[in-house]
């Protein structure tokens, strides 16, 4: 993964970046304006005031998502390849309903809702958020009405979105955390790389 400098004389933003950075999988290394400028570094947190001052990519600070997760997908569409750029949503529906978030090759997170509207509203900030190039949800179908309820929820809020439901046998773990994950969210990275049936898209018939 690239290393993404942050280089601002602003304290505030250099503060509110930082903290924000510290809770995502990013690299990056903290430089003041002028050790960037000399080390021609590729891509450049800094403020809006302060971008004229470097020649390669600048990733405004004040454009930057405050949630970390839709912040790293943000950073990483900036500073990866166009063919790495799938946004993919894995779902483990049930009481808790567990989801996981990857870009490319890269996960950025993981959380847990326990109702259709908190699920509408993370999702929702999330797929809009992050520019990709094509973005998929995969929804286990262990608890099939509810599976169809998110199914239809996502057609209805986010259109452009490719849904898959998927055979989640096998997909929870009988541990109560595996890789700092909780079940459900564990369930959902399993449903996230297993290939399942694509939904039809009643919007996108005649495109």
């Amino acid at each position: 993964m690239k290393v993404v400098s942050v280089a601002t004389a602003d304290s505030r933003a250099y503060f509110s970046i930082l903290s924000r950075l510290k809770m995502t999988n990013l690299r990056f290394v903290s430089l003041t304006p002028t050790q960037a400028r000399m080390q021609r570094r590729e891509a450049i947190i800094t403020t809006k005031k302060e971008m004229e001052l470097f020649s390669g990519t600048s990733i405004l600070i004040e454009e930057l998502d405050e949630n970390p997760l839709v912040m790293e997908g943000q950073i990483l569409s900036r500073i990866s390849s166009k063919g790495n750029r799938l946004l993919l949503i894995g779902i483990d529906p049930g009481s808790r309903v567990g989801v996981v978030v990857f870009y490319g090759d890269s996960k950025l997170g993981s959380f847990t809702v326990e109702s259709l509207e908190e699920l509408r509203s993370r999702l929702s900030r999330v797929v809009r958020g992050i520019p990709s190039m094509k973005a998929m949800v995969r929804i286990g179908d262990g608890a099939p009405r509810q599976s169809k309820g998110i199914a239809q929820m996502i057609r209805t809020e986010l259109p452009e979105v490719l849904i898959e439901v998927v055979d989640e046998r096998g997909t929870t773990t009988s541990r109560q955390k595996a890789d700092g994950l909780t079940r459900d969210q564990g369930a959902a990275v399993k449903i996230a790389h297993r290939k399942g049936v694509l939904l039809p898209n009643p919007w996108q018939r005649n495109s």
